[in-house]
């Protein structure tokens, strides 16, 4: 929703409706270059909000007096309104993906108990568990591009195309990086097999690593690949390094196993 509010709609449109819910103010003026690049931007992150924050764009060519009171001294100047007070804001056209974070820390999701259910299990480790709570979660509507990822991080082992699937602008848009990862990854699973080796052999261990990762057996798994990555780390012509990587940007750097694993990991590859 946006809402133009000038002199006579302030009052209405920010003050009283940011005791119902959040609103986020605009004061802009046609002729600011970079106002020209972030209106889009905030109307676009509104459209997607769904009515959990409003977004209300005034021009202080029209309305110097609403701009003077909240000293407003340089254009684009972003405020957030909740009980009626300006909370929180910030200054310039900040790229989409920096906004959209800000918003997230301003005006936290609401989530359910599974859904921190789900956070907790992907913390410990636990990706099926948490993939199982996620996709309740995403059938009961909650479908934010936050989730969505959390979802393809936790499922793109067991259902690394389901995973893939969920992936769409904003997801990439929140981070590229781990976005990029889990595409690389969810490939090594969806690529065919080769002509079997013999028990034992790097490569029959590097399926082998494959299969535990989507049986959810994720130290067994990283464990299987250390061992070949120290034995020859430039394996599949670098794929495995690759995909080890991917796992920890997928994981997190602060998670237990990353904790566990990236040293050797990093001694492996650079010996």
């Amino acid at each position: 929703m946006v809402v133009y509010g000038f002199r006579n709609g302030f009052a209405r449109n920010v003050l009283e409706r940011s005791h119902t819910v959040p609103v986020l103010v605009n004061f802009w003026a046609p002729w600011c270059g970079p106002c020209r690049i972030l209106g889009p931007v905030l109307e676009r992150l509104a459209a997607r909000a769904r009515g959990r924050w409003e977004l209300v764009k005034v021009n202080t060519e029209e309305a110097p007096e609403i701009a003077r009171q909240y000293e407003v001294y340089s254009i684009p100047d972003v405020r957030l309104f909740i009980g009626g007070e300006p909370v929180d804001g910030f200054v310039g056209a900040l790229p989409e993906g920096e906004i959209e974070r800000w918003l997230e820390k301003a005006i936290p999701v609401p989530r359910s108990a599974r859904y921190r259910r789900a956070v907790a299990a992907f913390g410990e480790g636990d990706c099926r568990q948490a993939a199982e709570l996620l996709a309740q979660e995403r059938a009961a509507g909650v479908t934010d591009p936050e989730a969505s990822l959390l979802y393809a991080r936790a499922a793109v082992c067991s259902d690394p195309k389901g995973a893939l699937e969920v992936l769409g602008p904003e997801e990439a848009a929140r981070d590229p990086s781990v976005v990029e990862a889990i595409r690389e990854l969810a490939g090594a699973f969806l690529s065919p097999a080769p002509p079997a080796e013999g028990a034992g052999g790097r490569l029959s261990r590097y399926y082998e690593g494959l299969e535990a990762l989507r049986g959810g057996r994720l130290a067994e798994a990283m464990e299987t690949w250390l061992g070949i990555l120290e034995e020859e780390r430039n394996f599949r012509e670098g794929e495995l390094a690759r995909i080890y990587r991917d796992l920890f940007l997928i994981l997190g750097w602060r998670h237990p196993l990353a904790d566990r694993f990236s040293r050797r990991f990093s001694a492996a590859i650079h010996p």
